[in-house]
């Protein structure tokens, strides 16, 4: 069964999916038009930390170039993942 989560941002509602992305060689996706994130299911650990946090950055502020992105949400996934956030069943290592 696929995960969805819907999330308000900046008062409208966007949708979080999990799928496959591998065909399209993608972690996440952020569509403005539908109001969805795309998060790939094969995607785990501190990566997947990395991308749910790089696509909200893009959710937010769709403004942001993709350097700005990468940058901040690499810091962050590292910074969290050193101080133990996980998904429930996930290893710390």
């Amino acid at each position: 069964m696929q995960r969805k989560y819907e999330f308000q941002i900046d008062g409208d509602a966007w949708r979080w999916l999990y799928k496959s992305l591998k065909r399209r060689g993608l972690h996440g996706l952020c569509n403005y038009d539908e109001k969805t994130v795309t998060i790939c299911s094969s995607v785990k650990g501190v990566d997947r930390l990395d991308t749910e946090i790089h696509e909200a950055i893009h959710a937010l502020q769709g403004y942001a170039s993709e350097e700005q992105v990468a940058e901040v949400a690499t810091t962050l996934a590292g910074i969290l993942w050193e101080i133990g956030y996980r998904l429930p069943g996930e290893q710390n290592g």
